[in-house]
């Protein structure tokens, strides 16, 4: 079993970038969210979430970077996200309107 996710936040090639290492749930998908709200840059036009490392993404997980973009949005901050094409994620994300709604790259460059 993996662990919960843990947020951290960093720049990378001049991209605020938070990694999400873990699993995220209906048990922690809004501390997630809060968590990444209170680590992203107030001052950065574009975030990314980083799941490269995330193991596990339920429909809550899902929802949660929905909600994410959303109220980034209001900040006039757009929201980007990194999920490898051979990451186990890819195919849930693919299954929602996600993938038009947020866009997803394979890596941070």
């Amino acid at each position: 079993m993996t662990e919960y996710a843990v947020a951290d936040a960093g720049t990378t090639n001049g991209v605020h970038a938070v990694r999400l290492c873990g699993e995220v749930d209906l048990t922690n998908a809004t501390d997630v969210r809060e968590a990444i709200s209170r680590i992203a840059s107030p001052d950065a036009a574009v975030i990314v979430i980083d799941l490269t490392e995330t193991a596990y993404l339920d429909s809550s997980g899902i929802a949660m970077l929905f909600h994410l973009a959303e109220r980034l949005t209001q900040r006039r901050q757009t929201l980007r996200i990194v999920v490898p094409p051979n990451s186990p994620l890819r195919a849930a994300l693919d299954l929602t309107t996600l993938p038009q709604t947020i866009p997803i790259q394979p890596t941070l460059e």
